[in-house]
């Protein structure tokens, strides 16, 4: 949610400014060259809204199989969308907040839950900070809601900006849905805003990345917990944290790797079945500064799942996301388009076995364990 660049005044003036890739609709999906997509400047609302569709969400059948996870029913993950939909951004702006909504072809408006599992919206011109991969500006699982930050923050997005859209749709019936369309709206400050807010990025780290293979793996009955060590190459504060975890997950930590200090902590939201409904959140930012993370120094990422006393858990995840405010935003690590994380994001379905096996550049040994 930040820039470098003001606002055009033509473009302030205009109510819209639309930049679009449609070209007629695909024979089914939503998916290549001519997706129907399109991206709107509202001016008046201060809001782009990001409209794709109308698209058909193909039936996946009924998860009714004992014993299985729902990512193993699923039969595809994160890395494997059924939706990679590039377009161009269409102003300078401060970005703060997004809210999504799903509609049928009579715009009803459709259950999150059992039509999406989950998006993620993609900048191919920054990256991550702690991965060479492309930057995920905010991603939403099926149980996420909205977001938004003060007028304070802001994340810059610049015009012209190659952004792509990834969606995983998640119908769990006998029967195509036809005609949804999937609307992203996303709130902004414009570029000129006095005083100047703070300069904010996405934060991500996961404790089993490996670059277009997806980040799902096993523990055994009764739970354990997975970790990966990693390094930062710029220093800043941890404004708030959230997560995602699958069933029997417990908590996501982040550790300082030299003094064992817990720095972040969320919990998982669950039912007495084990059955994760969410994930708590930290906003750091709110009562104090945030925790400090220093350009240089190890960090531990630490997935916990406990649960499941006779069957082996399958297909858990622990990723942490949050929002990061870097004390110099011009020490950056700089997009490597040449590296092979970076073109695996490009163009997954190229990618060799030996390039979907290996983990992140950048990312410091894993290791499993299970609860004592």
């Amino acid at each position: 949610m930040m820039g470098s660049r003001s606002i055009a005044a033509g473009a302030a003036i205009a109510l819209m400014t639309t930049s679009s890739l449609s070209a007629g609709s695909p024979p089914h999906g939503c998916e290549g060259p001519h997706a129907p997509i399109k991206a709107v400047v509202e001016s008046a609302k201060h809001a782009v809204v990001i409209t794709l569709g109308p698209c058909v969400v193909p039936a996946m059948g009924t998860m009714d199989m004992p014993g299985m996870s729902k990512m193993e029913m699923m039969g595809h993950g994160p890395g494997n969308e059924d939706v990679r939909v590039h377009f161009r951004w269409p102003a300078n702006l401060w970005m703060r907040s997004f809210d999504l909504r799903l509609f049928d072809q009579d715009h009803k408006r459709l259950n999150q839950p059992t039509t999406m599992h989950h998006m993620e919206l993609l900048d191919f011109d920054r990256r991550q900070v702690l991965y060479p991969m492309v930057e995920r500006v905010f991603g939403m699982g099926e149980e996420t809601g909205s977001a938004k930050v003060p007028k304070s923050v802001g994340l810059p997005l610049d015009a012209g900006m190659d952004m792509a859209l990834y969606v995983m749709w998640n119908n769990h019936t006998d029967t195509a849905i036809k005609g949804v369309t999937f609307q992203l709206t996303i709130d902004y400050s414009p570029r000129n805003l006095v005083p100047k807010p703070t300069i904010v990025l996405p934060f991500k780290a996961d404790v089993n990345i490996h670059p277009g293979a997806g980040d799902a793996f096993d523990l055994p009955p009764g739970g354990g917990s997975r970790s990966a060590v990693f390094t930062m190459d710029v220093s800043g504060r941890l404004l708030a944290a959230g997560g995602h975890l699958h069933d029997f997950g417990k908590e996501l930590r982040l550790e300082d790797v030299a003094t064992g200090k817990v720095l972040a902590r969320v919990n998982a939201l669950r039912r007495p079945n084990g059955e994760v409904t969410g994930v708590s959140h930290a906003l750091y930012g709110i009562f104090g500064r945030g925790p400090h993370l220093i350009a240089g120094r190890q960090y531990r990422l630490v997935a916990v799942y406990q649960g499941s006393p006779t069957d082996s858990i399958r297909g858990a995840m622990g990723l942490m996301g949050g929002i990061f405010a870097p004390d110099d935003y011009t020490k950056w690590p700089k997009l490597d388009r040449t590296n092979p994380d970076y073109l695996i994001d490009l163009n997954p379905k190229g990618r060799t076995a030996v390039a979907a096996a290996r983990p992140a550049s950048g990312n410091a040994a894993k290791d499993s364990k299970p609860l004592p």
